[in-house]
């Protein structure tokens, strides 16, 4: 009779052991299995982020009472999870300049992401001191400053500096039309018409093989196009260029408006720059 006790017991034993091994065996299974799902690499792991550039920067305003630089710029869009982690620094302050810097994360880089469109962004940035008249350089590309701005927003400058000169009609502001025109280094001009609004200016630059001294073997070609500007806030804005026997014909394809009087004058003249 003891013995067969003995023997039933331990065949319980067994049994409960049996059964604990297997609990464990498929707590095992099911913890491996969550840990796949939840962290996995891959595909499962999504797209990457990666630090990247604004596009363009919108908008700066100062803020915190001048404490800081609120700076508005377009972020990645078009899926859940697109940017995140927006922030700015100053890295330098020199020569009446606060150099800023601002980034953001983003997963528009990943073709699986998306994120093709894009929506407003911000980041903020501590000023260690006062703007005052100081221009602010944002990613070494754009220059905003207070002077002449509508406080707490600071004014974008535009491809000619913050104080662009007037538009007019003398050599100074045709010299700022050919820079628009992003004329050759050693171009010349001729004014072909100029009313104030609009200026038609003959650019003549010399092509062909670069040599030394003149002579047989190193003839000059020139070559000139006639450009049409108007005038804006910004200075003289480019319209359009044609070949200048084209006369009116080019730029009112452009710019119906554009007077006959200055881009077709009777008898062009001007001044040629040297």
């Amino acid at each position: 009779m003891i013995g067969h006790l003995r023997a039933a017991r331990t065949g319980r034993l067994a049994v409960r052991a049996l059964g604990v091994t297997l609990a464990l065996v498929l707590a095992a299974g099911c913890g491996s299995r969550a840990a796949t799902v939840g962290g996995g690499s891959g595909d499962d792991a999504g797209p990457a982020w990666g630090e990247v550039g604004p596009s363009d920067i919108t908008a700066v305003r100062l803020t915190d009472g001048g404490r800081a630089l609120a700076v508005e710029f377009p972020v990645s869009a078009g899926a859940p999870d697109c940017a995140r982690g927006a922030k700015g620094v100053v890295d330098t302050v020199e020569n009446g300049t606060v150099h800023v810097r601002v980034t953001y994360e983003s997963r528009a880089s990943d073709t699986r992401s998306g994120c093709t469109g894009s929506e407003p962004g911000s980041a903020t940035v501590p000023l260690p001191g006062p703007i005052g008249e100081q221009k602010v350089l944002v990613n070494s590309s754009y220059v905003f400053t207070a002077t002449g701005a509508v406080p707490p927003a600071l004014r974008r400058c535009g491809p000619r500096g913050c104080d662009p000169g007037p538009t007019g009609c003398t050599p100074g502001s045709y010299e700022q039309a050919m820079a628009g025109a992003d004329s050759p280094k050693h171009a010349m001009w001729d004014l072909i018409g100029c009313d104030g609004s609009w200026l038609a200016l003959d650019v003549s630059y010399p092509t062909g093989p670069v040599c030394g001294e003149a002579g047989p073997e190193c003839r000059s070609h020139g070559r000139t196009v006639r450009w049409y500007f108007r005038a804006t806030s910004e200075g003289w804005s480019a319209i359009t260029s044609s070949v200048p026997t084209d006369g009116c014909t080019g730029v009112r394809r452009v710019e119906p408006r554009f007077p006959a009087a200055v881009c077709a004058p009777p008898a062009p003249s001007g001044t040629a720059r040297p």
